[in-house]
């Protein structure tokens, strides 16, 4: 831990338990939060090469929902679209499997409801994986041998770590996914899908690679989130296929955001009026994206900022992530927004 983090944590821990963070949030905290998670795990620690930070344990999530409805309003999701609705609400990003298996029996255990927000080409079975979980998977079957990579034009190859049993092996793993989800973001590649493909073809490798870890990489199923719907849960849409808004071309904006509505209300029988913008930060949404949202008929959509940063409010909501953690002072300086105060 840098000596910046070691201050400001034991400044926060300081202003946690002496009522300086509560005084604040009752003063001026957050009025109204949006939580975003994603994976919700059954197992006792993350992988150190878990992937993109995107995970949690199912008991650090079960004290993390008993910590909010402590020290917060935990609010049903139907109150969502209500503007003058004070609290805060969950919300649950790419459908994975463990999100109906794991996450939404601790949710019932809680007496709490969430937006579960998906996409519709994946639940389908036309891509099997969301492409940069797809580029992970790639890599972690590759143990052990040599790969051949775009971030170097597969001119020479990558060597990938055997059992990554070690700090120095987990950060060569780890390097190697962050530079190709990195080369994605540089070279703004809209057809990603094809991407993979061709990274398959240059190391001879089958594009439909089965994950053992259905719960963390394979989706719900139709029949799964309408039984989520009948639990009181609502569902958004995330889109088609799960890519960066930003590079897409008009045409393909308009297929991810329009057609995944029309395809969810007609599996789903209910009108999706929430989208949930892939990634979610700045450098992914455009006001083309937010424009065509509005068109389609949204109501409401989320960004992953601290404050909506685009022109149309309602469709630039913004949401935070917790990160794995249960440490009291530092949840509280998040959700009411105190860690914030001095940027």
């Amino acid at each position: 831990m840098s000596f910046k983090h070691f201050v400001r944590d034991s400044w926060l821990t300081a202003s946690y338990y002496t009522g300086l963070s509560q005084v604040y949030n009752a003063l001026a905290g957050q009025k109204r939060g949006v939580i975003s998670y994603h994976n919700v795990l059954p197992v006792s620690e993350l992988p150190p090469f878990d992937t993109y930070n995107v995970d949690v344990t199912a008991a650090v999530f079960d004290k993390q929902l008993t910590f909010l409805k402590k020290h917060f309003r935990v609010l049903p999701i139907q109150e969502l679209e209500n503007p003058n609705a004070k609290g805060i609400f969950l919300t649950v990003d790419d459908g994975m499997r463990n999100n109906y298996e794991i996450l939404a029996p601790i949710l019932e255990q809680h007496d709490l409801t969430a937006l579960f927000a998906v996409c519709p080409a994946m639940i389908d079975g036309q891509l099997p994986h969301i492409w940069r979980d797809h580029l992970f998977l790639l890599l972690y079957a590759a143990r052990g041998k040599e790969v051949f990579l775009p971030i170097n034009d597969y001119l020479e190859p990558f060597r990938v770590p055997t059992d990554l049993s070690t700090i120095q092996d987990v950060q060569v793993f780890n390097n190697l996914t962050r530079r190709l989800k990195k080369y994605v973001y540089e070279h703004w590649i809209s057809d990603v899908y094809n991407f993979i493909r061709e990274i398959c073809e240059k190391n001879d490798w089958s594009y439909r690679l089965i994950s053992e870890d259905a719960l963390r990489y394979h989706f719900m199923t139709w029949e799964q989130i309408q039984k989520l719907v009948q639990h009181g849960h609502q569902i958004a849409s995330h889109t088609m296929t799960h890519r960066i808004l930003r590079f897409l071309s008009e045409g393909e904006k308009q297929y991810e955001i329009v057609e995944s509505k029309k395809r969810l209300e007609n599996q789903l029988g209910i009108p999706i009026e929430i989208l949930v913008y892939p990634y979610g930060g700045r450098s992914e949404i455009d006001t083309a994206s937010v424009r065509i949202a509005a068109q389609a008929g949204y109501q409401m959509a989320f960004m992953n900022v601290r404050r909506d940063s685009l022109s149309h409010r309602n469709l630039t909501q913004p949401r935070f992530a917790l990160p794995p953690i249960t440490d009291a002072a530092h949840l509280h300086a998040i959700v009411s927004g105190y860690k914030f105060l001095f940027r």
